[in-house]
């Protein structure tokens, strides 16, 4: 914001640089964008590479249950492909405008946060169930047992954690911003 002098009532009066808030909003957009980028390339290339390791180490194998976290780590590669085109498609609903530009910063940032409280739903359970059924169906170590189990709480919590820290306040701070342009566009076409 400027400081401009009002002559007329000899008062300041603050003038809104349309430009600087614009850069400053594309900015915080580039930042969620980002963000959502690196959470679901890094899952798929989690998804991918595990399932490829564990395709090739137990190929061959009669055993269903060693199969089956292949699998479910496929299906969860696929689930967050799918979810990052349907993201990627929304892109031109967004008009190049500072309101249109946090309305889209807004919606990934929604996606973020929605993507955090479901992922115990889409990837937690469906890659635990079948790796618990496997290490049952085999002769697994103990420390295994303590391992494996604590590596997906240690997950989740992680998940929760960047959820309550990073992205609902992120968001919130973005439909605040946006309340406030949108109150101030009102009062300006008020006047």
């Amino acid at each position: 914001m400027r400081k401009i002098w009002d002559t007329q009532n000899n008062e300041p009066i603050y003038v809104l640089n349309e430009k600087a808030l614009h850069n400053r909003i594309l900015s915080k957009k580039n930042r969620v964008n980002w963000l959502a980028n690196i959470n679901e390339i890094g899952l798929i290339f989690i998804a991918v590479a595990t399932s490829s390791y564990l395709l090739n180490k137990h190929w061959g194998e009669t055993n269903i249950y060693a199969l089956l976290p292949t699998v479910a780590l496929l299906l969860t590669g696929v689930y967050v492909m799918v979810s990052r085109l349907k993201r990627k498609s929304k892109v031109n609903q967004f008009d190049q405008s500072i309101l249109g530009t946090i309305d889209h910063a807004i919606s990934d940032a929604d996606y973020l946060v929605n993507f955090s409280k479901t992922f115990v739903w889409w990837y937690i359970l469906p890659v635990t169930i079948p790796v618990v059924l496997n290490m049952a169906m085999k002769d697994t170590p103990l420390w295994t047992w303590f391992f494996v189990p604590t590596c997906f709480i240690v997950s989740y919590l992680l998940v929760r954690w960047e959820l309550n820290r990073c992205h609902l306040p992120r968001k919130t701070a973005l439909e605040s911003l946006r309340n406030k342009l949108i109150q101030e566009v009102g009062s300006e076409t008020d006047s």
